[in-house]
This record gives C-alpha cells, sequence and structure tokens, in this order.
C-alpha cells in the first residue's frame, strides 16, 4: 500500500487509533535503531493502556503513571538513562522526541481541549513517513475501521480489552 493510500484510509479514524497505528511504527522504528531499555518498554505498556480507560476515575490514575518517557515526548528532559544510551544509537536526541512526540501529542494534545483532528493527523502523517523513509510495514489499517474520529468527540467508540489486544497484536510493524 502506498502512503498515500494509507494516508487517504486513515484520515477518518479516531485518535485512540490514530495513536495506536502512531505507536505500531514507533516501536518498529525503536527495534530498527536496537533502543532496548525499561523505560521504553514502560512508555509502550503504558500508551497501550490508554485505550481501555473508559471512565474518568480510570484515566486520571492512567495518566498519573505517565513515566519519563512520556514526559520527554511533552517537552520534558531526555530521562538520564537515555540519554548515556544516545551515542549507540543512530538517531540524535531531536530526532527521538520527534519520533517520540508523535504518538504522545496525537493523545495529550487533545485531552483536555476540543479534538484537534488536523494537528494529530499531521503527527501520524509523520509517523506514517518515518515508516516510509525507513522501508517499515504499515499496520494493518482495516483493524482500526470501525474507530472513528466522527465518534464521542474524536476518540472512537469504546474498545473492549480483546480488541485493544486485537489491535496490538495484529498491528505490528515490521
Amino acid at each position: 500500500m502506498t502512503l498515500d493510500t494509507f494516508i487517504s484510509l486513515a484520515q477518518p479514524l479516531s485518535l485512540t487509533a490514530r495513536a495506536c497505528i502512531s505507536l505500531h511504527i514507533t516501536e518498529a522504528y525503536f527495534r530498527k535503531i536496537g533502543l532496548k531499555h525499561a523505560l521504553v518498554d514502560e512508555f509502550f505498556e503504558h500508551l497501550w493502556d490508554h485505550p481501555l480507560q473508559s471512565e474518568p476515575k480510570e484515566f486520571s490514575a492512567w495518566e498519573a503513571k505517565r513515566g519519563d518517557l512520556v514526559d520527554f515526548g511533552l517537552t520534558d528532559d531526555l530521562p538520564d538513562d537515555l540519554e548515556e544510551l544516545m551515542p549507540q544509537l543512530l538517531i540524535n536526541e531531536a530526532e527521538l522526541f520527534s519520533v517520540v512526540e508523535a504518538p504522545v501529542e496525537i493523545l495529550w494534545g487533545n485531552f483536555f481541549r476540543t479534538a484537534d483532528d488536523e494537528t494529530a493527523f499531521d503527527y501520524l502523517k509523520f509517523s506514517l513517513n518515518l515508516a516510509e523513509r525507513e522501508g517499515l510495514i504499515f499496520p494493518k489499517i482495516s483493524l482500526y475501521h470501525d474507530s472513528l474520529f466522527a465518534d464521542n468527540n474524536g476518540w472512537g467508540k469504546p474498545i473492549s480489552q480483546p480488541t485493544r489486544d486485537a489491535w496490538r497484536a495484529g498491528g505490528k510493524v515490521h
């Protein structure tokens, strides 16, 4: 599938679906550059838990556990543990920030205000362009076809844990 085709198919998707696609690409990119660390694992586990937050009380508890790499994506300093790894990677801190920022901002950029379709879509397009540039296969977009921006103020219909698990397992990028 071409980048332009994927982008046109992704346009109607919810913020949740866009963040998950961006997460898949970020995970694949981190594997490609060899970025492995407990903070990275924590980052992905935390963000993959987002689709399961259905009540304000759950959301508040989830959001409070966001971790250092999420904070980095929200413009905090790079965690010291990861800063030590940077010389071994084929990426500089500014590039790492952009890769982390995309899935983080698709979510956090829309939590506390009206959903911003255009900006969230721009972050998804950043991830998709990264995937194309790095020769990564795009995630299976068909997994997300029922999660639309038109539903639930941009977030899509709530999903079950089995659906989230299917999204996570079935959308892996290689």
